[in-house]
């Protein structure tokens, strides 16, 4: 791993310090997946099915987050499956350019596939935010490349748009909640400042994007976000291109529930001028993340053959 890599991480350490918990019942561990920073998180007593991998994708807007944010959900799939889940810390923005956490999630699950010894109908991917527009991406971009697609996808408060054309976004009861349409617009700023970058490119926003072929789809959508109707247009381009689609929805969850614990954000009165957010520690994780968490299971039993 480089040091601009090994920087990003530590940044992002620091960003996500309350959010980052050492979930009981597993182990984790860090590698690199050529060349890709990982970390695995296993059943403590080690997997009971070993062929059955989950590759998450951590969102962030592509501009923030890292694999350790995820462990809440990580360890529920871990434990939930009996198998080992793989979150990359791929290369975010704007210190890496776009489509570097693309090629990094396509390598790491080449990889998996390859290398690592699992078979692609043993595979699930699943994200949330810009991670599951990543998961969609990585199995079209498999797809496109001729590379064998995983056995199904999850996305949980999909993010799908950096042309910024979901009208949720101007939802003012949903604005008053964890993620703001400001906050939207400066992490599609930050992600096309990289380059001369179409806001439609079908790989950082899928809705515009082909999904022929894509494997069964569960799209988890929380009634609380701005984000939700990305959730709700990406479901229904899928089922037009005739991929199988499930859609569920928890009203009264909030952008990224399943990962996000007792931790909400507060913004300063002047925000976005003042753009230092904090957490506030709101006393309890949502109740709707252990059900969330329970349905990606049964979804990626059912749809990797165990």
């Amino acid at each position: 791993m480089g040091p601009e890599l090994a920087k990003q991480i530590e940044t992002q350490t620091q960003v996500f310090a309350l959010l980052i918990v050492e979930p009981d019942g597993v182990r984790l561990y860090r590698d690199e997946l050529d060349a890709v920073p990982v970390e695995w998180t296993e059943p403590l007593d080690g997997p009971t099915d070993p062929s059955r991998v989950v590759l998450y994708l951590h969102g962030g807007g592509y501009s923030s987050g890292l694999a350790a944010w995820a462990r809440r959900a990580t360890a529920r799939l871990a434990l939930g499956l009996g198998c080992r889940v793989v979150a990359p810390d791929y290369r975010l923005a704007p210190r890496f350019a776009f489509p570097a956490a693309h090629e990094d999630v396509l390598a790491v699950y080449r990889h998996l596939i390859g290398a690592g010894g699992f078979a692609p109908e043993n595979v699930a991917v699943a994200g949330d935010s810009a991670g599951g527009a990543l998961s969609v991406s990585l199995c079209a971009d498999a797809r496109d490349a001729g590379v064998p697609i995983p056995a199904c996808v999850i996305t949980n408060s999909l993010w799908a748009d950096l042309a910024l054309n979901t009208p949720s976004l101007d939802d003012p009861v949903r604005n008053g909640f964890d993620i703001r349409r400001e906050m939207v617009e400066f992490l599609s700023a930050t992600l096309l400042g990289t380059g001369d970058i179409d806001p439609k490119d079908g790989r950082h926003s899928p809705v515009y994007r082909d999904l022929a072929g894509l494997p069964p789809l569960l799209v988890q959508a929380a009634g609380r976000d701005v984000c939700h109707d990305d959730s709700i247009r990406l479901a229904a381009s899928a089922r037009a291109a005739g991929v199988s689609v499930t859609v569920t929805e928890y009203p009264e969850a909030e952008h990224i529930w399943i990962l996000n614990g007792p931790w909400r954000i507060a913004y300063p009165q002047d925000y976005p001028g003042n753009p230092a957010i904090r957490w506030v520690d709101s006393g309890a994780e949502a109740p709707e993340a252990v059900p969330a968490m329970d349905e990606m299971v049964s979804f990626i039993r059912r749809h990797t053959g165990g």
